[in-house]
């Protein structure tokens, strides 16, 4: 089907709408009798408009040309051994020897399988992820700190907690039976107390609780948390974490609910010893 327009030309029905353009300001539709690339539909709209037209390969090369004159500035790194130990304990809650521990152990599951000059070192990635702990803050807040950026944080957030559980069988233990005469005279010593094998309590610990089950993690406090039930040595080692339960669960509940119920009634006379 085709239509002759005021000016005498011939439109055909279902052809592209670039076609049909004309100059700006005209009130007359023109039309080519074969389909023009985009390029060249471009340039001709910048020349209609009174911009200078630069070919594409030329802009492609300034591009280029504006990359290697404005190279990207990296933020200082945080610095493990440029800080002092009072500022690490208050920050990190943890002194220089334990973090430099904590970085050797987690060190190979850290490291980038290609070196990359950008990298974030493993000694930032522990140091960041402490600090989010131990302030409680937002991500951009301690990834502002660290020396990187909130989206480069998130990702170390998730990189450290992987390697963290990979370790977690190694330090969270709870005593054997051949330990418990060594863990009952730890705690003998200072209270007199006789056939204690650890000290349990309860922690919330504070979060955004999801929208579905809101009411569920509100605890006793008024605010959202997880109730988290651990037990410690006497040498304020943890040995045992159950974090299974919202902050509304009593803490009797979840004692009965966890693995460590169960062993104590199982072996009670082996625990206690009679």
């Amino acid at each position: 089907m085709a239509v002759t327009s005021a000016a005498g030309r011939i439109i055909t029905a279902g052809a592209p709408v670039h076609w049909l353009l004309g100059p700006i300001g005209s009130n007359v539709n023109q039309c080519s009798s074969a389909p023009r690339s985009t390029t060249a539909y471009r340039d001709g709209v910048q020349r209609q408009r009174g911009y200078p037209t630069i070919p594409l390969s030329q802009n492609r090369q300034l591009g280029h040309m504006r990359r290697w004159q404005n190279p990207p500035v990296y933020r200082p790194l945080v610095d493990l051994l440029t800080i002092e130990e009072r500022h690490l304990i208050v920050t990190y809650r943890f002194d220089r020897a334990t973090i430099q521990e904590l970085c050797t152990q987690l060190e190979p599951d850290l490291m980038s399988p290609i070196r990359h000059p950008t990298g974030i070192p493993p000694d930032v990635q522990v140091l960041s992820v402490l600090h989010f702990f131990a302030s409680g803050s937002f991500h951009t807040t301690v990834a502002m700190a660290s020396g990187m950026s909130q989206s480069m944080f998130s990702n170390v957030l998730s990189k450290v907690l992987s390697a963290v559980l990979k370790h977690v069988r190694r330090y969270i233990i709870f005593p054997q039976v051949e330990d418990l005469p060594t863990v009952k005279g730890d705690f003998y010593a200072p209270g007199h107390i006789p056939n204690v094998i650890g000290a349990i309590d309860g922690t919330h610990v504070a979060l955004p609780p999801p929208h579905r089950s809101e009411q569920v993690y509100r605890n006793r406090k008024s605010y959202h948390s997880m109730n988290v039930q651990m037990v410690c040595l006497a040498d304020q080692y943890i040995s045992q974490v159950n974090a299974m339960f919202p902050g509304s669960v009593h803490d009797a509940y979840i004692l009965r609910n966890s693995s460590i119920h169960d062993m104590m009634l199982n072996s009670r006379g082996t625990m206690y010893g009679y």
